[in-house]
């Protein structure tokens, strides 16, 4: 009777290893397998912090191809604009320049007309750089690339000079506050090709300013601006 008791243990103990050790190797529920997950081989402090996606992004602009057409073009145009203005100042207070020119030939310049020269010269200057500055703007709206603003202006100042150095030469011009009129010698033309320089340069850099104004926040040089 022990023995068969035994026996009987023995056989219970036998199962349940087996059932335990058929638990172990039979899948999950459902026959799938359990999900593998992988862990960061990289250590934790060279993990990134964000993605391209937050840095800003500056889209790649593509420049007009005419470019120095328009600038050649603005430049041309400011300038013939410019020496009308001054001639239509000149053409109204012509009585102005008329007398000065009287008081200038028998050296009794008086002070309200000096005061008023220098007014309409000041008038005319401010106007040369209104007209400079705006084409400046306007050739940085279409072309874009400042150098060509500066060209535009340079353009602009020479013709301005030009124009009203050759208008200068007619004897009967209100402009002109020496009745006799000068002689043309080698020391005026070189003071009047340093005069068109100094137009010209003063012309680009008052357009290049008015062409960076319109072109400071351009996609183009923004993205310059970051290399």
């Amino acid at each position: 009777m022990l023995v068969k008791q035994r026996f009987i243990n023995l056989r219970r103990k036998i199962m349940q290893d087996t059932t335990v050790q058929t638990d172990l190797h039979s899948p999950h529920s459902g026959g799938n397998l359990p999900p593998i997950t992988r862990e960061p081989t990289g250590p934790p402090g060279n993990e990134p912090t964000g993605t391209l996606k937050d840095a800003p992004q500056v889209p790649r602009t593509v420049l007009p191809q005419r470019g120095l057409y328009y600038a050649v073009i603005a430049g041309v145009i400011a300038g013939v604009v410019t020496a009308l203005l001054t001639m239509v100042v000149i053409r109204v207070f012509a009585g102005t320049f008329h007398a000065a020119s009287q008081q200038i030939a028998v050296d009794r310049l008086t002070v309200k007309t000096a005061l008023a020269l220098a007014g309409l010269v000041l008038l005319n200057f401010t106007l040369s750089l209104l007209v400079g500055f705006f084409v400046g703007y306007i050739v940085g709206r279409i072309a874009v690339r400042r150098r060509l603003g500066f060209l535009a202006g340079a353009l602009a100042g020479a013709v301005f000079y030009l124009i009203t150095f050759l208008v200068g030469l007619i004897p009967s011009y209100p402009g002109n506050l020496v009745v006799n009129g000068t002689t043309m010698t080698t020391g005026s033309l070189v003071i009047s090709l340093l005069l068109l320089c100094l137009w010209s340069i003063g012309g680009g850099l008052v357009s290049l300013f008015g062409t960076w104004v319109a072109t400071v926040r351009h996609p183009h040089y923004l993205r310059l601006g970051e290399q």
